[in-house]
This record gives C-alpha cells, structure tokens and sequence, in this order.
C-alpha cells in the first residue's frame, strides 16, 4: 500500500522580535509581491531581482511579462509602463535589507519566504554598507488564496495593486477594501512585542482589538522602548491604511469611524480562529519572550550609545590628561590606557599570530590579541558598561598606519534612519571591516566571518602635544573622524595649590612666573616658528616641583663647583 509518512517536523519559527530594520511604505511593497505573482506564470519559486552595481533591479524575464500583462491597462489609463517599471525598482523589495522583508513577509502575512540567489550569504549580509543582492521569493498558499479574490475581478485587483506601488490610477474603493479585508484575516496569527516599564508584552492583532472595544480609547504601540521587529511593521502597516477597521498615526491606534460594530463582530471571529489554531510559540514561557533569542539583538538593545572619537590637543602641561580624567572617565567607566611611539605598530595594537608550544611540545599558531582587539571584545560583551581607550602621544607613532584597516571603523553612525538603518545604536562604526582574527575574538568561531566594528559603548580618546618636533602628521583624512579638541593655556581651572605655590623661596609663584615666561616665548614669536606652541602649560610641573628637596642637599655646592669647572 502506498500511504502517507509520519508529518515532517519543522524547525521553529524565529520570530525577529528584536530585528531593528525598518521596512518603509509596506503596503507598496504587499502589493508587489501579489503583482509578481499576478503577473508571472505563479510558479512556487520566482527569481525576481538581478544585480546592478551595488543594488538589485528587476529580473528582465520578469520585467517581459510585468509589461505584457499589464500593456492594457495602462493603455486605457494613459500610463506609461515605464512608469510601472521605476516604481517597482523603487519599492522596498528593492531598496530594503533582507531582515526587514522576513519579517513582514514570512512572519506577518507569511505570503512567501525570501531569500538570496546566493545560498552562502546569512540574512544580516546587507546589515551594512548599503549593497543589495538578488533575491528570490518561495510563494506559499496565501498566494493561492488571494489569487481566489483577484480572479474574480483581474483587471479591478490589479489596479489596486499598481495604485498600491505608487501609480497612479483609476480604481474601485469597494475592490480595494475588500483586498485590505484579506490580507488583514491572514495576518491575524502575527505576533507582535512591546516594552510596558519593565515588562515584555507580547500580543497579537486581536488584543489590539479587544483593548480598543474594552476602554473606548486610543491604544498606544509605541511602548517605552524603541519599536523593533513585527511592531514596526505593525506600525507601518496601520498608517498605510491596510487594516480596514483601524486607523494608526505615530503609534496611536484607534478605531475606524463607522467600523465599531464591524470590529466587534469581526473579533468575535479572530478569536475562534485563534483558539482553533492552538499554536504553541516556540520560545514563550507565560507570555514572556525568552530574553536570549538572539543574542546579538539582545546586547544591541541593551548597549550605551556614548562611544565618541575625541582628539585632545594642546601645548605640554595645558592639562590634556586633566580633562579626560575630570570630564570623560565617569565613575565605572573601564579606562585602557596606551602611549604611542616611533617603533609602535599595527601587531602591537591590534595584536598578532604567535607561536604557542603545547605540553606535549607541539608548536601551533595562533591570535594573540594587542589592546585595541582586547577593548573590543571587552566592550562588546558588556554593553551596559562604558569603556574608554585612552590614546596617549599619538601623533608620536605613524598612527595611519598602526591602525591600518580598523581605520575605517572610526567612522561613527551618527543618527538612526527611517530606510536602510543597520539596526546598530548611534556612536557604533558606520561601516564594518572583515577580519576574521579580530570577529573571532569578539563573537567567538561560528561568527568569525561577521564584519567587526566598534561598540557603541567604546569611546577612543587621544592627546597630542603641539609643540613636539620630529613626530608623524595626522593627514586630513584621519583627522576628520575625530572629534578635535583644543585645550586652551590657562589657569582658570588650575587648583589654587598649584598656581599659588611658591617657586622655592623666590617668593615668586608658579602661575606668574608661567604666564611671564610665556609673554616672553610668544614676545619673541618672529624669531621662532610656532612660538605658541613653545609655551609653558600650566601643569607642566607638579607641586612638589617647585618645592626644596631635602635629599639633594646644599645646592650652593653645586654652584661653586660649576663655577670652578667654567673657569678652568
């Protein structure tokens, strides 16, 4: 007898409840994968995009068949189909990183699965740089169902859909309403979170509803924390209109005019299918997300957004070293410390491959990290706390050429965009760089070919003196990613300890005799180069400078030896 296997088992569902990347204008993009499938010969699998440069466009096949199908239409509207074209080049299944896609896509309406042409490439591949990569979509029986609706009326469904995409068209408002009716009923087995104080609430549409019905009052989805994964897309997808009973505005959801009966009745319905649904959340425990689903997204959404690159420069002794100590380094913050020299370089900064000798004598290679690759990974699996490498003398060393490629990484992100965000908080590296050594250190082996990049939560500050001769220049391209500092030559904050203590028994304080030193250096300002930069700082001597020192004696001695020594 032929008969059916046992069911297969499916993986669990990962649900991206911490996945940050937006996915603008969803509506447009439901709307074109419902247009592919339209207009192509509804195969399970469709490769819809090719790469151009550093973005995808639409698959010529497919871009045939879109113009052939729809050549009526437009004809009958007067549009030009080349106007179609740049607008489905232009929509979020173009434009948007794959993260985000998955989400609205396989979680919510859960019409295909998408994927990269390129099995190898993980989901996080366009997290940075802005590059896209073809892709392809696995329709699933949603396809089939809506295709029930569309067949009905083809041409009427599809203007919804061009509508939708950004063309426009003449339409019917009943045929686009009961579009909206559909797609809302197969979203209903979303699953949604939102931050309440301290508390992970996680809901569904229905609850939405019912909270709605309950209290007669608007309902917040903003929560108390910056939304992310299946909420964005919520959020989005009520201000596109694509609920027919709600309206949505900035995360302030209310009812419909004229919609409460209809939603209260259509609850009804929600309900029974949920409860016959009776699908266990992978991952839930009472109602709560586990907090480690994925790590990554989890350090990310808990990590100081402070890290800053802040080049202090100033004369010797102008209180550089002061400053970072008074003003940067808070109580908790974790301080490295280093000195750049002439013979520092790129292994001892970033670290090396060494050779190690086991206990049985064998001889095996392996990473040894340097400072910099020990604060990475120190700040990455600690996003709470603040760290701060703290570059002394740096124009001492060929610092271009110490840092070498992490170079790049001192390009910091500086706000959270709406389109192609890369999930990461303000202060972490806009781009990533690939070093295997350095990602593995930081993430451990199976992440190793990941893009490493600079926490939010590591601020790099270095001192320079303006006066030191003989030193390596920081060229404008390195200059720019920081932030430049002048410590300015004064005694306004100088404790009174010091800029009143007395040189020696000369009655002659510390802080006049520098600031008459200085008129002089700076007096004498034609015959030599920079002279302020020859200045005198004010903490350029320690108090006990200026103080005898019992051990050294009578230095009258000294004198009258010197004396006799000059004249022979």
């Amino acid at each position: 007898m032929n008969r059916p296997d046992n069911m297969s088992a499916y993986s669990a569902l990962d649900l991206k409840l911490g996945i940050k990347s937006s996915l603008p204008h969803v509506k447009s993009a439901v709307a074109l994968i419902l247009l592919f499938w339209e207009c192509s010969i509804k195969s399970a699998e469709l490769q819809y995009s090719v790469q151009s440069g550093d973005k995808i466009v639409i698959n010529p096949n497919l871009k045939t068949a879109i113009k052939n199908k729809l050549a009526q239409i437009c004809k009958q509207d007067g549009i030009n189909i080349d106007t179609v074209i740049d607008a489905i080049n232009n929509n979020s299944l173009f434009k948007s990183q794959m993260e985000s896609l998955i989400v609205a896509f396989e979680l919510i309406w859960k019409l295909a699965k998408i994927s990269f042409i390129d099995e190898d490439k993980t989901a996080g591949a366009e997290r940075t740089g802005g590059i896209r990569y073809p892709k392809k979509l696995i329709y699933t029986v949603n396809a089939d169902i809506i295709d029930t609706l569309i067949d009905n009326d083809w041409d009427a469904y599809v203007r919804i859909l061009i509508l939708w995409i950004g063309v426009d068209i003449n339409y019917d408002k009943q045929i686009e309403t009961r579009l909206s009716r559909l797609l809302t009923a197969i979203s209903e087995g979303a699953i949604f979170k939102l931050v309440d104080g301290t508390n992970d609430v996680i809901f569904n549409q229905n609850d939405v509803y019912k909270k709605l019905m309950q209290t007669k009052n608007n309902v917040d989805l903003n929560g108390d924390e910056e939304a992310k994964g299946s909420l964005r897309i919520l959020k989005s997808l009520l201000s596109d209109g694509l609920n027919p009973y709600l309206e949505g505005h900035n995360g302030d959801v209310q009812i419909l005019k004229g919609q409460f009966n209809n939603l209260e009745e259509y609850q009804k319905r929600v309900e029974t299918f949920l409860q016959l649904s009776a699908t266990k959340i992978i991952g839930f425990e009472d109602a709560n997300i586990d907090k480690e689903t994925d790590r990554q997204d989890s350090l990310e959404n808990n990590r100081v957004a402070s890290g800053r690159n802040i080049l202090l420069y100033g004369v010797p002794g102008s209180g550089k070293s002061w400053t970072i100590e008074h003003e940067y380094c808070k109580p908790g913050s974790v301080v490295e410390r280093l000195v750049f020299h002439p013979d520092y370089t790129y292994s001892d900064f970033i670290g090396q491959i060494l050779p190690a000798v086991s206990d049985d004598g064998q001889v095996s290679y392996k990473f040894t990290p340097g400072p910099f690759t020990n604060i990475l990974r120190e700040s990455y699996n600690n996003p709470s706390k603040e760290y701060i490498l703290i570059i002394e003398e740096i124009n001492r060393g060929n610092a271009p050429a110490i840092f070498g490629e992490v170079f790049q990484l001192l390009d910091r992100k500086v706000e959270i965009r709406d389109i192609d965000d890369n999930g990461y908080p303000i202060g972490t590296s806009e781009y990533g760089i690939t070093n295997m050594n350095i990602a593995e250190e930081m993430y451990g082996k199976d992440r190793k070919t990941e893009k490493v990049r600079i926490p939010s939560n590591l601020s790099i500050i270095g001192t320079m003196n303006t006066s030191d001769q003989n030193v390596f220049t920081l060229d404008t391209a390195f200059q720019r990613r920081w932030d430049m500092r002048l410590i300015e030559n004064d005694f306004a904050s100088v404790d009174s300890s010091l800029a009143d203590a007395e040189i020696l028994d000369t009655g002659i304080t510390w802080k006049n005799f520098c600031v008459e030193i200085n008129k002089i250096v700076v007096g004498n300002s034609t015959r030599m180069t920079s002279a302020e930069d020859k200045r005198l700082g004010a903490y350029f001597v320690h108090v006990h400078d200026l103080k005898y020192d019992d051990t050294m004696g009578d230095l009258k001695e000294y004198d009258t030896l010197r004396v006799k020594e000059t004249s022979g």
